[in-house]
């Protein structure tokens, strides 16, 4: 396996928790993120950035409770 550490810019960045079982809870968080947190905020936009994904390390990736979340780079608008 091969790892490449790659350098982000400093941004602010939006947090959403995600509860339930990999994909689906990531993959409805995102669509409520896209659709309809970024659009209807008046006060940030996504920053351009990459998003970031994070898996908890311990728990079962199919559980209902399983935590994971979702990092979206924002800006003032």
């Amino acid at each position: 396996m091969f790892m490449q550490k790659i350098p982000l810019p400093k941004c602010d960045r939006a947090v959403f928790d995600c509860y339930g079982a990999i994909p689906k809870a990531l993959q409805y968080t995102n669509t409520k993120i896209f659709k309809e947190w970024l659009p209807g905020n008046p006060d940030y936009e996504i920053a351009g950035n990459a998003s970031i994904e994070w898996y908890d390390c311990e728990g079962d990736m199919s559980s209902d409770d399983y935590h994971s979340a979702i990092w979206i780079p924002i800006k003032k608008k």
